[in-house]
């Protein structure tokens, strides 16, 4: 089937053209999902900083915009005072509260990881959870494995 100019009977149709063309041009503009990236940042922040970037690209690479406040704060909030570290818990969840779909990465969940999901599951926000390497494990409730 022909998508030209010319409609069936060989006549120009400029009108289903365009029409056609709008639909297209309709999916580029598609507003993307905005994916809040839940992984730990306790333990060898630097390591677990680095798996959280490539987790944002795994996030990208399926077509939505992650958030991961967790390369974000620490980079002007101390996360060992507690009075700073609540206060970024607290930003966070606002945050994940304006935001699409939680998206779980590992298997071993941190306390503020599971404060996260706690929150997503009260505010009902779609909660996937996968594997340090990518792998979908379930799109319902995240049960603490361990922290």
């Amino acid at each position: 089937m022909d998508l030209g100019l010319k409609n069936a009977e060989g006549y120009y149709d400029l009108t289903a053209y365009q029409a056609i063309k709008n639909i297209t041009d309709e999916e580029k503009i598609k507003p993307k999902n905005i994916i809040y990236v839940c992984s730990r940042l306790k333990g060898n922040i630097r390591k677990n900083q680095k798996k959280a970037c490539k987790y944002c690209k795994f996030v990208i690479s399926k077509g939505h915009i992650p958030v991961a406040v967790h390369l974000m704060f620490p980079r002007f909030m101390n996360d060992f005072d507690a009075a700073e570290r609540e206060k970024a818990i607290s930003m966070s969840l606002d945050i994940l509260a304006r935001c699409d779909e939680l998206w779980c990465f590992g298997e071993k969940l941190s306390e503020g990881m599971v404060e996260e999901l706690i929150f997503a599951k009260k505010y009902m926000i779609k909660i996937r959870h996968f594997t340090e390497n990518c792998t979908l494990i379930s799109e319902r409730e995240v049960v603490p494995i361990e922290y």
